[in-house]
């Protein structure tokens, strides 16, 4: 079984992975996997004149910052073959791409050397690694060699040894002086079989090389690099071409064909020499910028139209090419396809670019955006490898690179998966259509990289690496990407359409439909996202041997959970810093949602085992986090960025990490592993609440590794047991103020304790123990004014209302009382309410028991804040009627109106970098006119599905508002009228909007239908019936099987075996 597993293992990492190695120049009898490997990535030994441009570059191929221990580089001299230059990298870090760059002073490099100091060849450059006597005057050594570059001036010269010792069975690499008449370098690329070679190209110290692979552009003779139309005011236009460097191209035809009637209009010999870079600029003689090769005289301008319009390069002479005819199809050597609305003739596209679509410009005016290729040189006749970037005549295109990357991915829902891994380039294209469609980004296939696809729980899962011409760029298609995928929507792929969204792992721990009738009485249950958080941690084992220490994560959706992109870090409290950092991407949970991290030795055999004595006792944390990108390494600092939950811990009473506390827990306190809890081994558990980042869920029990926590009361992992339903505050005398506590009938309150603070420190106003049991309704109706409520228990709190300055909060702790004056604390806290009457008011001193809900400062009818739950936001709590021991009244999807809105503002550029801020802020706003004109009591949580995007000086809303009864929708309704016809304009956050009346309804605004609503009961109960009638048969076949059929031990044994290989 152990050798069978293995060989399975290895098959599904060759499938999963068949290209994750690539071949060591170095060492070409075998393959070397490169990744997290650093190597010599451009070397510039020979600079025109006095060498004051040397440099050598390295690069991680992890692509982010990483530390150099270790690692020495030795420059050796060709004559004599010995060390003329040893350089100890120890301490040094690439920067965050994973570049370090050795040189110049004037290159601004990471590490400076004097000038002239690397020799022009022929010589050699090596990177090692390891603990060898690395020092200048040795002999030139293969030992702890991870790369090499032998290199030379002069294709006379010849560096034997060198070459035999460094890089066997390759010749030394000659840095052709000719190559350009300004300067060149010797960069790292990956060649056409993605193995790394080095080639000749223009010096990027700093920066991601160019890559043009020199042996594609000899091949393919030349491409149409970048194409600029003009603008109607007859501005410059050009077309820019790509070819061998400083090669003269003959016997090539352009030609420019209309898109509709498939006709060249225009054609003409290009005769030229392509510059050091491999480029020649075609354009009108007298222009702003020089051209290699002017149009025609007495050439109709402008040259270039609009679209739909076509490019094409031929072998020939222009005699064959007659303006009017329609084009050949023999001799093309490339092709680009572009229009501006209208689709161009599909025999056009055909002959051209067979298979691939036009390049689409809608957003884009002619004469100030290029279309620039940006996948040189392999590709060629594919529209595609295209994007719209700032003109950059006789120069390298502006184009996306890894230095501004971010790894995307989505699910599509579709039942035959395996079918749909074979389509990656049909889904990307499809994707790219969907996401410029939705948004202004302006993003074209050309952005993306490394598409791969595989099947997952409930579909298959599509990545791809995103790549962006800036920081700012980034940031913007990843907000339009976001937004896309904020709701599941259709997308038509192929002529299918297939449902798209953010996952396709089951992280509910619901179901999405929730019947749409409640019985009476029946508390509303709340949608809960599933998550994963830390369940235990056992740091201190009883004796020296500490073999039996762990960290238990658990995923509340209590099933398999896929732990892609999860980090768990493990800071030392006396230097809060990183001691242990574990990438969890390719584990699972087990079936129940447990995952187990611990010694080696310890039994149940943990999922990720660590060397005995590994998890310090403290005063240390243990920290989860999620992240696309690997943010997360030894040594660094505490950080919050990430974070989804954390343990702060000690062993011993005197030990403290207020750094860690600071910034993984503020405002909390430490935990102590008591030793004198069990005279055997003791762990903390979480006991009392799902919250994430609370020391309070947390006690110390006996150690259940991989099991149910051992805790002292009932109150297990599972949620809380009692929680706050709803608050009234009357605004009257003649009105009753009551706490509504829901829970599981029968479930005693014996040592909770309900807790009023207020006021502007947040201190303890009243604090009172509570009694009894929950009843059968699972409501329990506390009156806070002494007079008797609906089950007869009162409480007496006075003036709970919001105050006019800061908040107040209802709390609900798992102890016997809280003397009055004291501070509200997040130990032993089981559920809290916060509210205010300012609007836009944060919590203050209690803003960290939970988000602050604002209520009406005064008013003549009681108003309640009621539990209306919603997963999609961290809000809770909505205004509503009063609602005593029922149902509470909550906003309702049934009732819902259509937000679609558009103002006009100065600067986009607030709400695009801060969006989530502004949104919020917005958000705030809406409520606060609605409120102000309709007095029909709606909060935030009215507001579903809210968004934003912003593009040029247009903020386009949309969204929906909820409302309890048919009446209230109507005022929703009468205010919206009103809102958009208000001239006056009105301030978000400092940024002053303005309704505009020329603004139009966003065209790809994901709407919401409101019938589904209406088949939920019966198609619950069609469920419900035939899930009936499938059990009962069910269980009697297997009766009948069990009758006719007994089984024996041996049987047994054998089953299980067979369900051990299925589970593989």
């Amino acid at each position: 079984m152990g050798d069978t597993w293995h060989i399975g293992f290895m098959v599904l990492v060759y499938l999963c992975f068949p290209k994750g190695a690539a071949q060591n120049l170095i060492k070409p009898a075998r393959d070397q996997e490169t990744e997290h490997t650093l190597l010599i990535n451009e070397v510039n030994a020979d600079s025109p004149g006095v060498d004051t441009a040397e440099f050598v570059e390295l690069y991680h191929t992890s692509g982010q910052t990483a530390r150099l221990d270790g690692y020495y580089l030795v420059l050796y001299n060709g004559n004599g073959n010995r060390a003329y230059k040893v350089l100890n990298l120890q301490g040094k870090v690439t920067n965050s791409q994973g570049l370090f760059l050795i040189g110049s002073s004037s290159l601004n490099p990471a590490l400076v050397i004097p000038r002239n100091t690397i020799q022009n060849g022929p010589d050699a450059i090596a990177l090692y690694y390891g603990k060898g006597n690395y020092k200048e005057g040795m002999s030139v050594t293969s030992y702890g060699l991870v790369d090499a570059l032998v290199h030379k001036t002069k294709k006379t010269d010849r560096a034997d040894t060198l070459v035999g010792v460094l890089t066997p069975g390759r010749e030394a690499f000659l840095e052709d002086p000719t190559f350009r008449a300004v300067d060149e370098s010797i960069e790292r690329c990956r060649g056409a079989d993605s193995q790394w070679i080095f080639q000749v190209a223009v010096p990027t110290p700093g920066r991601e090389n160019h890559c043009i692979l020199t042996p594609e552009l000899n091949s393919s003779a030349v491409l149409i690099s970048e194409v600029l139309p003009a603008a109607p005011s007859g501005e410059f236009e050009f077309i820019e071409l790509q070819g061998p460097h400083s090669t003269v191209l003959r016997d090539i035809v352009l030609v420019l064909i209309d898109g509709r009637t498939k006709d060249m209009y225009f054609t003409m010999d290009v005769c030229g020499q392509t510059s050091p870079d491999g480029l020649l600029l075609i354009g009108p003689a007298h222009s702003r910028a020089p051209v290699d090769l002017p149009f025609p005289e007495n050439t109709t301008r402008p040259v270039l139209r609009a679209g739909p319009n076509a490019i094409a390069l031929y072998r020939g002479h222009s005699s064959s090419f007659v303006p009017g005819k329609t084009l050949l199809e023999t001799g093309l050597l490339d092709a680009f396809v572009y229009t501006s609305s209208e689709e161009p003739d599909p025999e056009l596209l055909q002959t051209l670019t067979p298979g691939r679509p036009a390049f689409l410009g809608k957003r884009h005016q002619p004469g100030n955006v290029s279309m620039s290729q940006c996948s040189c040189c392999s590709v060629t006749r594919d529209s595609t490898s295209f994007i719209f970037s700032r003109p950059t005549p006789g120069t390298f295109n502006d184009c996306p690179n890894k230095h501004f990357s971010q790894a995307l991915s989505f699910c599509l829902h579709v039942a035959d998966c395996q079918e749909w891994l074979l389509k990656q380039e049909e889904i990307l294209l499809t994707l790219v259509q969907a996401l410029d469609a939705s948004s202004s980004v302006g993003v074209s296939a050309a952005y993306f990289r490394e598409p791969k696809a595989a099947c997952q729980d409930l579909g298959l899962v599509f990545t791809a690496l995103l790549t962006a011409r800036s920081e700012e760029q980034l940031s913007s298609i990843l907000l339009a990407f976001s937004t896309f995928l904020e709701t599941p929507r259709v997308v038509s792929f192929g002529g299918r359409n297939i449902t798209t969204g953010r996952s396709c792992l089951r992280d509910m721990n619901v179901p999405p439909g929730v019947p749409s009738e409640i019985p009476e009485g029946t508390p509303v249950p709340s949608v809960q996202v599933a998550k994963l958080l830390i369940n235990e941690v056992n740091a201190d084992n009883p004796g020296g041997r500490e073999d039996a220490e762990y960290i238990e994560l658990f995923y509340t959706g209590q099933t398999r959970f896929n732990l892609q992109g999860y980090w768990l870090v493990l800071y030392n409290g006396k230097n809060s810093r990183a001691y242990r950092v574990l990438d969890l991407s390719g584990h699972h949970t087990d079936n129940l949602g447990y995952f187990l991290v611990g010694s080696s030795s310890m039994s149940p055999a943990p999922m990720i085992r660590l060397p005995p004595n590994t998890i310090q006792n403290g005063a240390d944390a243990v920290a989860l986090y999620h992240s696309s990108t690997a943010l997360y390494a030894e040594g660094m600092a505490v950080m919050a960025r990430g974070l989804l939950d954390a343990v702060v811990y000690s062993s011993r009473v005197p030990e403290k990490a207020e750094q860690l506390l600071r910034v993984l827990l503020p405002g909390q306190s430490i935990l102590y592993e008591n030793d004198s809890h069990s005279t055997q081994d003791e762990s903390l558990s979480r006991c009392h609440s799902l919250s994430t980042k609370l020391q309070s869920s947390f006690q110390v029990t006996m150690v259940t590794p991989l099991g149910e926590n051992f805790c002292s009361s009932s109150t297990v992992p599972g949620g809380p047991v009692i929680r706050i339903s709803e608050l009234c505050l009357a605004s009257s005398a003649a009105h009753i103020r009551f706490v509504e506590l829901e829970g599981k009938p029968g479930t005693s309150l014996g040592g909770l304790s309900l807790v009023f603070f207020s006021g502007k420190e947040g201190k303890a106003q009243a604090s009172i123990p509570l009694q009894g049991t929950v009843g059968a309704t699972g409501l329990l109706v506390f009156v806070l004014d002494g007079e008797h409520g609906h089950d007869g228990t009162n409480l007496t709190f006075k003036n709970i209302s919001a105050p006019s300055e800061g908040s107040s909060t209802i709390a609900l702790y798992s102890t016997n009382g809280i003397p009055v004056g004291r501070k509200a604390m997040p130990e032993n806290l089981v559920d809290a309410l916060v509210y205010t009457c300012e609007p836009g008011t944060a919590g203050g001193h209690l803003g960290f028991l939970g988000p602050a809900y604002t209520v009406p400062c005064k008013g003549d009818r009681p108003m309640s804040l009621s539990r209306c739950g919603n997963a999609s936001t961290g809000l809770q709590f909505a205004l509503s009627e009063p609602s005593p021991g029922a149902r509470n009244s909550c906003p309702q999807h049934a009732f819902a109106t259509d937000l679609h809105l558009c103002f006009l503002t100065p600067n986009c550029s607030m709400w695009t970098l801060h969006h989530r801020r502004m949104l919020e802020s917005l958000g705030r706003v809406l409520v606060n006119s609605l409120e102000e004109e309709c007095s029909c009591s709606v909060s935030d949580l009215y507001l579903q599905e809210l968004n934003l995007t912003c593009v040029g000086s247009l903020v386009k809303v949309w969204g929906q508002v909820w409302a309890q009864q048919p009446e209230q929708e109507q005022s929703i309704k009468t205010w919206l009228q009103g809102f958009l016809a208000s001239p006056h304009p009105f301030s978000v956050d400092g940024r002053v909007l303005k309704t505009s009346p020329e603004c139009v309804t966003p065209k790809n605004v994901p709407l919401v239908s409101h019938n589904g609503a209406s088949f939920q009961g019966w198609e619950i109960a069609l469920f419900v019936m035939g899930s009936l009638l499938l059990l009962l048969l069910l269980v009697g076949l297997a009766f009948y099987f069990i009758k006719r059929h007994p089984q024996n031990y041996t049987n047994i044994e054998m089953n299980d075996c067979g369900q051990m290989a299925a589970d593989f």
